[in-house]
């Protein structure tokens, strides 16, 4: 792992080289909020995609992991600064795939959106990008978060379900809305008018679980996004990346292996 200093602030990367000569692609993995970090990347895809041939970058976002927590500075427009300067760190030039995992997926959008002649393509998993529903949504979630993961009672309820692992990981994000703005700067970001997302020109995979409320963003994307194409888990909810590591791999390898065939054979 390296610390880097990007957008002023120290991030936590880690950085998995090609295990093949010739790699396929540069793939920057971005994690969720509150109780995520790089860790949920290198223990699922991290390694298989390097495997594959694929130049893998994951870093901790802002306030999470290693990386530092300044007290201000949590909308998506930060976080997507952040990348840039990572990126521009990194010495990355050329275009680069976006895999987002729910709020990451948010993130990639807007990247892409600020700067599409960096991103050769977007795969999210159960994420959205940030629209006004979005921000209604992320509002109440993160109102709810910051309530209840405060509560002993709340917390001895999450042990019983997942384990003490998850526990910790909740206490944390707890404090992460007790010392930080995000709780109020996420939901206040700027958000994308269908007419931006419209012109968001890049392949896009999403994921979703059929038990998902997100599930019915599939076809919506479809609509908005003239390269989307999408594909829904059954039996699965929120934790895809999770639950069915396995499925999530091989459906974007597949995708990516896909995007880069048309690209040189568009050159």
């Amino acid at each position: 792992m390296a610390r880097l200093t990007a957008n002023g602030i120290g991030m936590n990367v880690q950085q998995m080289r090609s295990t093949v000569d010739g790699p396929l692609a540069t793939v920057v993995f971005i994690h969720g909020i509150l109780t995520d970090s790089l860790a949920s990347w290198y223990f699922t895809l991290a390694k298989p995609f390097a495997d594959a041939g694929v130049e893998v970058i994951m870093y901790d976002l802002r306030g999470h992991g290693r990386s530092e927590r300044p007290s201000a500075g949590y909308t998506v427009d930060d976080f997507v600064d952040d990348l840039s300067a990572l990126l521009d760190e990194l010495d990355i030039s050329t275009p680069v795939y976006l895999v987002g995992n729910s709020f990451g997926g948010t993130v990639a959008f807007s990247y892409a959106d600020r700067n599409p002649e960096r991103v050769a393509g977007i795969a999210m998993i159960e994420s959205e990008p940030a629209t006004e529903p979005w921000a209604a949504k992320m509002t109440a979630n993160l109102a709810r978060a910051a309530r209840q993961l405060v509560r002993r009672e709340a917390l001895l309820w999450i042990t019983a379900r997942y384990g003490l692992h998850t526990t910790r990981l909740a206490k944390s994000a707890a404090k992460l809305l007790q010392a930080t703005s995000l709780e109020h700067d996420i939901p206040a970001s700027r958000t994308l008018s269908t007419e931006r997302l419209r012109s968001i020109s890049c392949p896009v995979l999403a994921i979703y679980g059929t038990e998902s409320d997100l599930a019915e963003q599939a076809p919506v994307m479809r609509s908005l996004l003239a390269r989307c194409s999408t594909v829904v888990i059954p039996g699965q909810e929120h934790s895809v990346l999770i639950e069915v590591p396995d499925i999530a791999r091989e459906q974007i390898l597949s995708w990516l292996r896909e995007q880069e065939r048309a690209r040189v054979g568009a050159t």
